[in-house]
């Protein structure tokens, strides 16, 4: 997708809000956000409920999907899933957007349209505003790449199975994960 305008975190803000914005602001570049397709509906629900069943049975945080975060003066990025343990959700206003700080895992379900590079900046932007670790899906190849703040990337596919330290004893296999 291409970058459409360029402003501060105070001007898109200040924008009229529409419930599901279709637009992010990363380094002060306006990108639009297309609509998700039902194979990537399902892999963010998929995935969800894994993660909402753990984080419930351990009272160990929560997920919440498509959620605006301020990461900085300008970007406003919206995760397909963001995992936020107790530390970081007692500090949020749950009732403000976008919610100022960042989660501690973020999940982006990769479409076939997002550029590799405009991805790649987001995992950056997402990393620089104290996220843990930055999930990427990418369903067609079915891989997930997983990203952390001390700059290492694991590639996982097929029965390799999804793991964090961040919750242990949870994991999903990258089949479970991508599949139709």
């Amino acid at each position: 997708m291409a970058t459409l305008a360029n402003m501060s975190g105070v001007q898109f803000d200040a924008l009229p809000y529409e419930e599901g914005r279709q637009w992010e602001l990363l380094d002060g570049d306006l990108i639009p956000v297309p609509s998700a397709s039902i194979k990537h509906q399902r892999i963010v629900i998929r995935l969800s409920t894994s993660l909402e069943n753990y984080l419930n049975s351990h009272e160990n945080g929560m997920t919440v999907p498509d959620v605006e975060f301020a990461l900085g003066e300008d970007k406003r990025l919206r995760p397909d899933i963001s995992i936020i343990l107790p530390e970081r959700w007692a500090t949020f206003d749950q009732n403000r957007i976008p919610v100022q700080g960042a989660p501690n895992i973020a999940v982006e379900v990769i479409s076939p349209s997002e550029r590799t590079s405009e991805s790649l900046r987001k995992v950056r932007a997402y990393l620089r505003a104290d996220v843990q670790e930055v999930w990427q899906i990418f369903p067609d190849m079915q891989e997930v790449f997983v990203y952390t703040r001390e700059q290492t990337v694991r590639v996982l596919s097929g029965d390799d199975r999804l793991t964090t330290p961040l919750l242990p004893g949870w994991s999903m296999s990258c089949r479970e994960i991508t599949r139709p």
